[in-house]
Parts: C-alpha cells; structure tokens; sequence
C-alpha cells in the first residue's frame, strides 16, 4: 500500500513551485501595466487646440487687412512649431528603443 501513498517532500516542492509560478506571473502582470501607464501620452495642451482668427474687418484696407492675416499666420506658425516639438519630445520618450 505505499505506493498510494504521496511523498511529503514532493508534495511541498511542488506547493512552493506553484507560489513561484503564481508571484512571477503577478510580477510580469505589474510590470506590463506600469509600462503601458509609462508610454500613454499626457492630456494634449490646450494651446495646441487654439484657433487663430485675423481679426480683419469689412472695408479694412488691403494692406492692414494683409498685415492683420500675416500676423495671425505667422502666430500659428509658431503655436504649430511649438505643438510638433512637444509632441515628439514625448513621443520619442514613450516609444521603444
């Protein structure tokens, strides 16, 4: 009848086997999530949600009028510029290697 009998030291062996198995698999879980928690981009700036308007106005002269769009032109120029290096700055840091 010894042959229906289990041996302890196995029986344990394979408890703290298991604890191994099941601890590694939470660690692995954690660390997928603290990664993808590390690459979401932040919320989007709201300035780089802004809309420009030239401001001119029926019967404004041609060339105030074409000073006026300049302006608003070459200020969303700017805003675009400032958008794209931010955006890639933080692309760049959340993208594999």
């Amino acid at each position: 009848m010894t042959a229906c009998g289990t041996d302890k030291a196995k029986l344990s062996q394979a408890y703290v086997d298991k604890a191994k198995v099941d601890a590694a698999q939470e660690a692995t879980a954690a660390a997928a999530k603290l990664i993808e928690e590390a690459r979401r981009m932040p919320p989007y700036p709201g300035q780089c949600e802004k809309h420009g308007h030239t401001g001119v106005v029926l019967n404004d002269w041609y060339d105030v009028a074409n000073q006026k769009a300049d302006n608003t032109v070459g200020d969303l120029n700017k805003q675009i510029d400032w958008c794209a290096a931010w955006y890639h700055r933080i692309w760049k840091s959340r993208e594999p290697k």
